[in-house]
Order: structure tokens, then sequence, then C-alpha cells
């Protein structure tokens, strides 16, 4: 074989090879954000505040159970890892347990860690966050003394659980937004957006800083709000890679959420349906195919007695996440939204379980 030959066959080679390569890393977070599964919150928990309001002598773990939900148990993890589900979410509200300085009680971290290695025993994906903390409200003007307050928070978390693996995920924050405004749930302005981006940039690289596995850890970021509105997810701002963005869909809203509205969902209504086509056709656009994965970190809709409904609306809704290849992660807050009854330790709704998971 002539010299040219051979160097014309080794540049083909290379360029098919790196061009596999290419492929098999620009898709590399969207098949680890499949892994993710059908998930499950533990919502009202660890992320109950205010309780020394009432009780200033109230110890750490009493928090836990202040809104009502019985304590976290290793047999709750074993019971969601057995119907199914890959992952649990479980929202943290760290505010209640920080001394002036913003350091953690040792008490809380212990027990936030111990719950985490329970999931993580049953081969759960686990997400940790920063859930309501009333000082992470975006404020103007109060942007520096929340960016020092929000590193510090997250720089020993990080350290705390810099030796577990991929299983455990970061998000940075939970519908993070300027509260008690007209801006509070819609897609915020732009100020307030670059605000979140910046927040999120601050927690990116507070996390890949830190040592251990945190080098390489996927970590989740919310646009404003969490919100699923157009503009919110065009405007977010993705800080490098093994990223997975977070939003939360709650639509129709009258079904889903508002006491006062509807508790008829109709797969054939077309208005209905297209919000949530609508949703996912963004999500496909600003993220899917540039290779950032999303999840549902939040969704599902609340019991008004209407079982039939509620069924047809979640298999709706998992089906077409599931043709994106989106992960979801039902709201479970032991009340209104509740699959589990924690106290029995065994599933209220089954039916919506078995879709879920299925």
């Amino acid at each position: 074989m002539k010299k040219s030959k051979i160097i014309i066959l080794l540049i083909l080679i290379f360029c098919i090879a790196g061009g596999i390569w290419y492929y098999w890393k620009w898709g590399e977070d969207l098949r680890f954000a499949k892994k993710l599964g059908a998930g499950i919150n533990i919502g009202n928990s660890l992320d109950a505040t205010g309780l020394r309001n009432y009780n200033p002598n109230a110890s750490e773990l009493d928090y836990e159970t202040f809104w009502n939900d019985e304590p976290i148990t290793r047999q709750m993890l074993r019971t969601i890892a057995a119907a199914g589900f890959q992952t649990v979410r479980i929202p943290i509200t760290w505010e209640d347990h920080l001394d002036a300085e913003g350091m953690i009680a040792e008490e809380w971290m212990n027990r936030v860690e111990t719950v985490v290695q329970y999931a993580l025993d049953e081969g759960l994906y686990v997400i940790i966050n920063l859930h309501h903390e009333m000082w992470l409200d975006l404020k103007a003007g109060k942007e520096e003394e929340i960016s020092r307050l929000f590193q510090t928070v997250w720089m020993q978390v990080a350290e705390r659980f810099a030796s577990y693996e991929e299983h455990l995920i970061f998000e940075s924050m939970n519908e993070p937004r300027l509260r008690d405004s007209i801006h509070e749930w819609d897609e915020g302005t732009a100020e307030l957006r670059d605000m979140v981006n910046h927040l999120n940039r601050i927690f990116v690289d507070t996390v890949r800083g830190s040592r251990g596995k945190n080098k390489k850890r996927y970590l989740m970021i919310s646009p404003y709000a969490s919100n699923h509105e157009e503009k919110a997810l065009q405007d977010l701002e993705i800080p490098g890679s093994h990223i997975i963005v977070s939003v939360h869909t709650y639509i129709p809203y009258d079904f889903c959420q508002n006491e006062e509205g509807t508790k008829e969902w109709n797969k054939e209504d077309a208005e209905s349906r297209q919000k949530i086509l609508t949703v996912l056709e963004n999500i496909d656009r600003y993220f899917l195919q540039r290779g950032v994965p999303v999840s549902f970190t939040e969704f599902g809709c609340k019991n008004k007695d209407n079982l039939k409904a509620r069924k047809e609306w979640t298999d709706f809704f998992v089906k077409e996440a599931k043709k994106h290849g989106i992960p979801y992660v039902w709201w479970d807050d032991g009340g209104d939204y509740a699959l589990l009854d924690r106290s029995k330790n065994n599933w209220i709704w089954p039916e919506l379980v078995e879709i879920l998971t299925k």
C-alpha cells in the first residue's frame, strides 16, 4: 500500500474514533440521568422549619417530626426501593441548624448523613439540597450576604459527603425566588434570573473545589423558582459538565394544586394536554438537544377523592416524560400528595405507585 493511502487511512480511522468518542462523551450525562428513573420525595421531614418559634428549647432532631410526619426509617427506604423506585429526594432545610457563623450543628449533619446512608444501602440514587431557607430570598442588595452564607453551607455539606460515590447527587436550591412579590411564581425578571445563575455558579465552584468524589459528582441546578416557563429555562446557564437541570411541574395548576380547582382530568382535552407537551418541547429544545439532562424533581397531583383522574393524569405525564428520557420524582409531603403511609410503612395509593414504577 502506498504511503499516501496509509496516511489517508490513518486520518480516516482517527476521525471515526474521534467521532465515536465525542458522541459517547456528549451523551454521558443524558445516560446517567436515565438511571434515576422513577423517584419519590420524602418531604416535610428534614425540611421542616420554625419549631423554635414555638419551643425555644427544641432539640435539633425534634424538627424532623414538627410538621407531623414520622421519623425517616431504614424500613421506609426499603419499602421505596422494593416498590421499584430508583431515586429518593430528601429535601433538607439547614437554616434552623446554623450558628451565627453559618456552621451546621453536628447533630443535624449526623442525622442527615444517617438518612442518606439508609437510602444508599437500598441501592437508591439520593438527592439532597437546600430547601426552605428563608435567608435565600433573592432581594436586591442582599446578593453578597446570601452568596456568602450559601457558599459556607455548601462547603460543609460537600466536605461531609466528599467520599460518597455517584449515587449521591447535590441539588443547589429549591425554588429560588423573590418571595412575596409579583414574580414569586413566574419566570422572574432578567435580574432575578441572573442572581440564580450567579448562585448556581457559586454552588458548582464550591463543590468542584472541594475534595474527593465531588470533582465529578453529578450536580443539579434550578432555574428561577424551579420554574418550567420558557424564559426561565432559556436563561438558565449551565456551568460545566455533570450538571442536571431540576424543574418542578404541577400542571395544569387547577387540577394538580388548586384546592378550589377541578377534580377532573381528561387526556383528550387538547389545552390541558398541550400545557404539558409544551414544557417537554421546551426542555428538549433548550437542554436535551445540547446533551444537558433534566429531572422533574417535583411533580404530582394532590388527592381530591379523584383517584381515576389522578391515575389518568399520572399515566399521561409519565409516558410523555419517558419519551424524552426525563426522570421524575413524585412530591410526597406526607399529606395531600402522599403515596406512602409513613406510620404503617405501606402504600396508600398502590395504583399510582404502579404507574410511576412500571
